[in-house]
């Protein structure tokens, strides 16, 4: 599994969706869709990265883009601290 700290999500040309899935999702932080789905229903527990947030739409979990580059942004601010 990749690294999700110090890693800078690929742009998205504008025709691009603002939500993706679990997939594709993970893709884009080059981890598991499994290690999202865990960290869902885990959540943050004692020293665990926290999972990043998600909407449901319809019954589906679905992560927003913007959200997705906030979460990174929020670890690589801790991991400089």
């Amino acid at each position: 599994m990749n690294s999700i700290k110090n890693r800078e999500l690929p742009q998205l040309p504008v025709d691009q969706p603002l939500m993706v899935n679990d997939v594709d999702a993970a893709r884009l932080l080059g981890v598991s869709a499994s290690y999202l789905r865990k960290s869902r229903s885990t959540g943050a527990v004692g020293h665990r990265t926290p999972p990043p947030p998600f909407v449901r739409v319809d019954g589906r979990r679905l992560y927003r883009v913007a959200d997705l580059r906030a979460w990174v942004a929020a670890l690589e601010a801790k991991a400089v601290i």
